[in-house]
């Protein structure tokens, strides 16, 4: 069954970005949008429609008209004025990301013929190793130029490009055709880092989404959704094109924190009182790991926060278990969605399904993304469960699927999707136990041993046993865990109760089977590491019957 996400927008006017979001923004300039949880500097939408034009003038007015417009920093909101300028005069909005390497950082810059690029002091003498022996133009956009090398290029602040000049006119899109050749930004695939172009017209659904509903009509200065807490990378396509193009159509604002610091986060969500947090997963992994619940409030490093006004978490990665899913929201008292498929529209799409509220949502396609639920080649019937695929509009072929025409990206989770574009993930394609009576998640296993109160932990995988699929169970017992592992396992044959343990569920599972561990090995999710299970089973050779 093919799933189209419930979010479409209408069709637009012809036209560019800035054009259209400024135009909308207008009216609301004193509105405060952006809002930096370090040094708590303040952009309001008169701000930055002002900067980027001035940035766009002083651009052309240095003849970079049309090119690719580079930024190497992470959390610098200035670039915000960096991306509307380059679209402006007719350019393109590049992410270098400063987690690669010097030689591939060099790589992107030579391939995508870059001659400027805006950064800050933090990054610089990384910028001046790539650079060595390029004609490239480097701006900083903090106060730092005392620290600028001369390493051959100009290297001063990015208001130097600041200019008035009335006479400036900024390069508009006329036709469909030109909105669909011109991009936007480029983006990076991960697995092959090789860039892609997104349109301006694709972009454009940002601003069609929004007007196509009544989020932003009116505006709701009293929202519980007005404020949000960011940790994505701001600069990068991810980040700027949800946190730029958002809070300046809705009505809301975006504080944005820029470390993956737990306390830090919930001290600006207390601060700024945020209704909706936008994570990754490193840092909601943090905030797991040191926070604990004291009541109504939240105690991390002897500190305590009040985060009463968070609603609603959204999460970008689609690799998300429901354990991982409980525990966070249990912790943080709010609701916790997964945005499907597309993030460069995830933040809006996300929003607008509170608008009104779509019940029991763990996920939702984003705007511009289609899904399709396979299970062992063929499509399943709508409630049914299997491999989730999505089409998005920036899909590579890596990882994917042609089906009626149409390129699919495997996302390795299994799970549904309903007609109203609702995703449900049960588990992972490479956990789940194909049976000789159907398909069992881990998961669900897991959940039923838990009830036992001799299991403290446990874990299932799939293993063959007399040529049949079959869960084996690893359990770390409740008595041993109490005390030393080790001590305990040397006392008391534990083996001995793994019959009576497993016996409620043999007939739900027939040839279900186990053994006692004295620990789990998990990730940094705390989620079982399942593989390595695999590996000590084999290792080990817990059962002459069985194989993995």
């Amino acid at each position: 069954m093919l799933v189209v996400s419930p979010l479409q927008s209408h069709p637009l006017a012809i036209g560019d970005i800035p054009t259209h979001v400024f135009r909308s923004a207008e009216p609301y300039r004193n509105d405060v949008v952006l809002i930096d949880a370090h040094s708590i500097q303040k952009f309001t939408i008169g701000g930055i429609i002002t900067a980027s034009n001035r940035l766009a003038t002083g651009l052309a007015r240095d003849g970079h008209s049309g090119q690719v417009i580079s930024v190497f920093d992470d959390t610098e909101l200035r670039c915000v004025y960096v991306y509307y300028a380059a679209l402006m005069v007719g350019g393109t909005y590049q992410s270098l990301g400063t987690e690669i390497s010097t030689k591939k950082l060099a790589e992107r810059i030579k391939t995508t013929d870059s001659p400027v690029i805006f950064t800050t002091a933090l990054y610089l003498d990384k910028l001046r190793a790539a650079t060595s022996g390029m004609d490239v133009h480097i701006y900083l956009l903090d106060n730092a130029c005392n620290r600028a090398p001369d390493f051959g290029c100009s290297c001063i602040s990015f208001t130097h490009l600041l200019v008035d000049d009335p006479s400036f006119v900024p390069v508009r899109i006329t036709s469909k055709d030109d909105a669909m050749r011109k991009p936007a930004y480029l983006a990076y695939s991960a697995s092959t880092d090789q860039h892609q172009e997104v349109s301006q017209q694709l972009m454009l659904s940002h601003y069609g989404l929004l007007s196509s509903h009544r989020l932003n009509r009116p505006r709701l200065p009293d929202s519980t959704l007005q404020t949000t807490l960011s940790t994505l990378p701001f600069t990068n396509t991810h980040g700027i094109s949800n946190i730029a193009h958002f809070p300046m159509l809705s009505g809301s604002r975006v504080v944005q924190v820029s470390r993956n610091d737990p306390a830090l986060c919930l001290a600006a969500m207390e601060q700024w009182k945020a209704g909706v947090f936008l994570a990754t997963y490193p840092v909601l992994t943090e905030i797991l790991a040191k926070a604990k619940r004291c009541g109504k409030l939240i105690s991390i490093d002897n500190r305590t926060f009040d985060i009463s006004s968070l609603q609603i978490i959204f999460m970008h990665e689609l690799r998300m278990s429901e354990s991982f899913k409980e525990k966070a929201s249990e912790l943080l008292g709010a609701r916790i969605v997964e945005l499907y498929g597309y993030i460069e529209t995830g933040l809006i799409s996300g929003v607008l399904t509170e608008y009104p509220r779509i019940p029991n949502s763990v996920g939702v396609l984003c705007s511009n993304v289609a899904a399709r639920v396979m299970l062992d080649g063929r499509e399943v019937e709508d409630g049914q469960c299997g491999e989730i695929l999505v089409s998005t509009p920036r899909l590579t072929a890596v990882n994917s699927t042609l089906i009626d025409g149409t390129r699919y990206f495997c996302t390795g989770d299994y799970g549904m999707v309903t007609s109203q574009g609702i995703v449900i993930v049960k588990a992972r394609v490479s956990d789940i136990i194909h049976t000789h009576s159907g398909v069992v998640v881990p998961g669900g296993i897991e959940t039923e041993l838990l009830k036992d109160a001799r299991v403290a932990e446990c874990a299932a995988v799939a293993v063959r046993n007399n040529g049949m699929n079959v869960p084996f169970v690893f359990v770390v017992a409740a008595e041993a865990a109490a005390e030393d592992a080790s001590s305990a396992a040397a006392n008391r044959d534990y083996q001995t109760d793994i019959d009576t343990i497993l016996a409620p569920l043999s007939k739900l599972y027939p040839g279900i089977h186990g053994r006692f561990i004295d620990w789990i090995p998990k990730s940094s999710r705390g989620e079982p590491e399942r593989s390595a299970l695999r590996f000590i089973l084999a290792a080990n050779h817990a059962d002459n019957n069985t194989t993995v």
